[in-house]
């Protein structure tokens, strides 16, 4: 049964998942240079034939209708050094900094500096509970080589490993 303090409770369990830290980003359905965006932990790989990857956005966020509108989306995984990116798209603007998108070359923008980026194709799109599952066509994959260290979240705390291709 959903109560507050269900809610709470359920939250605070769930941020003991380490987890790491993205930002899907999509460009804007009405002013082609902008970027839409929100950062996201809730992604994760689906399928490696086709290539398939999900990620979880409210019902509410700003960002699900330019989704529709664009059809590619891109998943940004963030260096350790991009935390305030994260804050920015995660609703903190005072506390982070817009990101440097490369817009040119690709069907959705990237973000300069990350250690990844897999841009996709909207394969489904569907609604549970409060959120939406989006599920993507991965059509391209960038990355940083050799990788900086990695940004991941948990309890309520940014922190950067080390990653060793």
């Amino acid at each position: 049964m959903l109560t507050v303090e269900n809610s709470r409770k359920f939250r605070s369990l769930m941020s003991r998942f380490v987890t790491g830290v993205t930002v899907i980003a999509v460009p804007h359905s009405d002013e082609q240079d902008q970027v839409v965006a929100m950062t996201a932990s809730s992604v994760t790989s689906v399928s490696l034939n086709p290539l398939l990857l999900l990620f979880c956005v409210r019902n509410e966020s700003r960002l699900l209708p330019h989704l529709r509108a664009a059809g590619t989306f891109s998943v940004n995984i963030l260096a350790s050094h991009q935390d305030d990116v994260s804050r920015f798209y995660g609703g903190q603007e005072s506390m982070g900094a817009q990101g440097d998108w490369q817009m040119q070359a690709y069907s959705a923008p990237t973000l300069t500096g990350a250690n990844a980026a897999f841009v996709c194709r909207v394969e489904d799109l569907r609604a549970f509970g409060d959120h939406h599952v989006v599920i993507g066509e991965v059509t391209e994959m960038l990355s940083a080589d050799p990788p900086s260290p990695a940004l991941i979240y948990a309890a309520g705390k940014y922190m950067g490993v080390e990653l060793h291709a």
